[in-house]
C-alpha cells in the first residue's frame, strides 16, 4: 500500500475530500494514454499536504520471440517495485500458437501493434520495413543517461541499421558470465583421473587417452564402451563439420575461418578438414567410433551420453546440458564429461571459449503505435538504473538478499532461495533479460556487483563436490579456465552474417555445400583406409564445382563493413 493511500485511509470523516480526490484522478486517467497505454495513480506522495500523486504509465509489451518463456512477471513482489520505481505497468503478451514471422506479418498487416516489441532478428527486419520502428538516436542522447553508461559507443554502433543508420532496438546480447568452457573435446571425470588430468592436448594425445581407457575398461554397465561420437542430426551436424577450423586454434565464425588481418576464408575442404575426417577414419576401423553415429537424432545423442557409455564427442556446453543433468540425477558423477582443449600437433592456441562480447541481435523496439515515444524509453532507461538492476538481479532487501558495510551479500539461507527456480520466478528475480542491460562482472555506482552471480562467493557456491575435484586437480577456480579466455573481435560474431534472399546464387551454392558434405563425411569416416583419399578427392571436385566458397565475397564485405562502422570514428 503507498504511502498517500494509507494516509487517506486514516482521515476518517474526511469522505468529501476522498470523494474529489477520486473523481480528479478518474478524469486525469481518462484524458492520458500512449497508444494501447492507459495512465493510472499509484497515489504516491511523499507530501499529503500539497496532494501531490505520480502517475503511472501502462504499456503493452509482446514477446515476438520464440526464445522467450511465457510468464506474467508482472504479478511478482520484484516487478510491484520496479513497477513504483519507474512509474510504469506493463501488460506483458507472448507469442503461442504460431511462429515469430507469422505473427509479425498478421501484426503488421493488421496495423495493431503493442508499445513495445522483442523482436527476434527475423521479425525486426519485417518490423523495419514496414515502417513501424521508432528511431531510438535522439532518444539515447537526450535521455539514454543509464543506456549510456552501460552501452559503449561501439556498442550502439553495433545495433545501426545498415540502411539508413539509425538505431531502433536496445541489444539483450551481451557479455555473459562463463562458469563452463563454452565448447571443447570432452571426456568424463574418471577418464581425466585415470589419465592423470591432462590439459591442452593435441589430436592423436586425445584419441590415444580413449583407446588406452577403452582397452582397460571395455563395458561400463554391462555394455560395450564408446570410445567417441559425433551428433549429426540435422543442422546440429556442425559439432562434426565445425571441428577442422577449431584444431586449428579459430574461433566460431561459422562457415570460414577469419585471420589476424580479419580476412575470411572457406575450411570446408581444407587441409584442416582433410587431416580430422582422416583420423576419425583411422579410429572408425579401430572400432573406436560410434557405429551409429549418422543415424542417430539427437534425443539419441543425448541418451548414449546420459547412459555413461560414451567417453569423446565434441560439443558446445549449451548443447549437452541435458544429458549432464541426468548423469547428476543418477548420480553418476565420475562419468560427467569436461571439456578440454584439443588442437592439431604444432598449434599453439586455441579458442574453444569463443567469443563474449556485445553482440548485434535484435532486442526490444519501441513502434509507431506508442502514442507516447519518449516515456517509453524512459521507461527502458530506468529499468538499467542501478536501483532496477538491484531489484532485478538481486530481489528485495532482507528478504532476497542482505547489506553489510555497504556491501549485498546473501545468506546461506538467502542463497539457497535464490538457486531455487520456482522461487526467483515467483518471486521476479532475474526475469529481465531482455531489457537493457550492463555486461555481466560489471559493478554498481556503490561497487556492488551488478548481479550476484558475478560474486566470487556465487562461483564458488555453484561447482558441486565431484567438478570442485577438477578445480582442485587443475588448480583453478572457474571451469571455463580450463580453456583460454574468450576474445573479442571488431566484426562480431561472424556465425551471424544471414545470406539475404537477394542473393539467391549464394543461397544455392550453400545449400549444395552442405548437402554434399553431410553426404560425403558419412562416406569418408566409415570407409576402409585403403579408400579413404579416393573418396576425399571426389568430395573436394564435387565442392569445387557447386562453389562451396561463393559466400565468402559477400561474408568479408560484411566483416569490412561492420569494422568500418561498429568503431567510435
Amino acid at each position: 500500500m503507498s504511502e498517500a493511500k494509507g494516509m487517506i485511509i486514516k482521515m476518517k470523516g474526511k469522505k468529501l475530500f476522498i470523494l474529489i480526490l477520486t473523481i480528479v484522478m478518474v478524469i486525469s486517467a481518462l484524458l492520458t494514454g500512449c497508444g494501447n497505454t492507459k495512465t493510472t495513480s499509484n497515489n504516491t506522495s511523499k507530501n499529503t499536504s500539497s496532494n501531490n500523486t505520480k502517475e503511472k504509465k501502462t504499456f503493452t509489451l509482446f514477446y515476438d520471440t520464440s526464445t522467450a518463456t511465457p510468464y506474467d512477471y508482472t504479478k511478482t513482489p520484484v516487478w510491484k517495485k520496479l513497477s513504483d520505481l519507474t512509474g510504469v505497468n506493463l501488460q506483458v503478451s507472448y507469442l503461442v500458437g504460431t511462429d515469430e514471422t507469422s505473427k509479425a506479418t498478421l501484426m503488421i498487416s493488421g496495423g495493431d501493434l503493442p508499445d513495445l516489441i522483442v523482436a527476434s532478428n527475423n521479425t525486426f527486419e519485417l518490423f523495419r520495413e514496414a515502417n513501424d520502428l521508432v528511431p531510438l538516436d535522439d532518444l539515447i542522447d537526450k535521455y539514454g543517461t543509464n543506456i549510456k553508461r552501460w552501452y559503449s559507443q561501439e556498442d550502439l554502433n553495433k545495433m545501426r541499421d545498415p540502411k539508413d543508420g539509425h538505431i531502433y532496438y536496445l541489444t539483450p546480447a551481451r557479455k555473459t558470465l562463463y562458469l563452463y568452457p563454452y565448447s571443447g573435446f570432452y571426456l568424463p571425470l574418471e577418464v581425466l583421473r585415470d589419465a592423470g588430468w591432462p590439459k591442452k592436448l593435441t589430436l592423436d594425445q586425445y584419441f590415444n587417452i580413449i583407446e588406452d581407457y577403452v582397452k582397460k575398461h571395455p563395458t561400463y554397465n554391462g555394455q560395450p564402451v564408446i570410445g567417441f561420437t559425433a551428433l549429426t542430426d540435422s543442422w546440429k551436424i556442425f559439432t562434426l563439420t565445425g571441428v577442422p577450423s577449431y584444431l586449428a586454434g579459430n574461433a566460431n565464425t561459422g562457415d570460414v575461418w577469419v585471420d589476424e588481418n580479419n580476412k575470411a576464408h572457406p575450411f570446408a575442404i581444407s587441409q584442416w578438414a582433410h587431416d580430422y575426417y582422416k583420423k576419425l577414419n583411422e579410429e572408425w576401423n579401430k572400432g573406436i567410433l560410434d557405429k551409429q553415429m549418422f543415424t542417430r537424432n539427437y534425443d539419441s545423442y543425448l541418451s548414449l551420453i546420459a547412459s555413461g557409455r560414451v567417453l569423446g564427442f565434441y560439443d558446445q556446453r549449451w548443447d549437452i546440458q541435458n544429458a549432464i543433468n541426468s548423469l547428476e540425477q543418477q548420480k553418476l558423477y565420475d562419468r560427467v564429461p569436461f571439456a578440454l582443449p584439443v588442437t592439431f600437433d604444432g598449434v599453439t592456441k586455441e579458442d574453444y571459449n569463443s567469443m563474449n562480447m556485445t553482440g548485434n541481435s535484435a532486442g526490444i523496439v519501441i513502434t509507431k503505435s506508442c502514442k507516447d515515444p519518449v516515456a517509453a524509453f524512459k521507461f527502458l532507461d530506468a529499468m538499467c538504473s542501478d536501483e532496477a538492476l538491484k531489484l532485478e538481479n538481486w530481489g528485495i532487501e532482507g528478504k532476497d538478499y542482505s547489506v553489510k558495510d555497504g556491501k549485498m551479500y546473501m545468506t546461506p539461507e538467502q542463497l539457497t532461495q535464490y538457486k531455487d527456480s520456482n522461487y526467483t520466478k515467483q518471486e521476479g528475480i532475474g526475469q529481465y533479460w531482455y531489457f537493457p542491460h550492463p555486461n555481466d562482472g560489471e559493478k554498481l555506482a556503490d561497487g556492488n556487483f551488478v548481479s550476484p552471480q558475478d560474486t566470487p562467493e556465487y562461483i564458488a557456491s555453484s561447482y558441486k563436490p565431484y567438478e570442485q575435484e577438477v578445480l582442485k586437480a587443475y588448480n583453478i577456480t572457474n571451469l571455463s579456465q580450463m580453456m583460454a579466455p574468450p576474445i573479442e573481435t571488431p566484426y562480431g560474431f561472424v556465425y551471424d552474417i544471414s545470406i539475404p534472399d537477394s542473393e539467391q546464387q549464394i543461397k544455392i551454392a550453400n545449400q549444395k555445400a552442405s548437402d554434399l558434405t553431410r553426404k560425403y563425411v558419412a562416406q569418408m569416416i566409415p570407409a576402409k583406409p585403403d579408400q579413404f583419399e579416393s573418396i576425399w578427392k571426389q568430395y573436394v571436385s564435387e565442392m569445387q564445382k557447386a562453389k562451396y566458397d561463393l559466400e565468402v565475397p559477400y561474408i568479408q564485405q560484411q566483416i569490412d563493413w561492420r569494422i568500418q562502422h561498429w568503431g567510435t570514428k
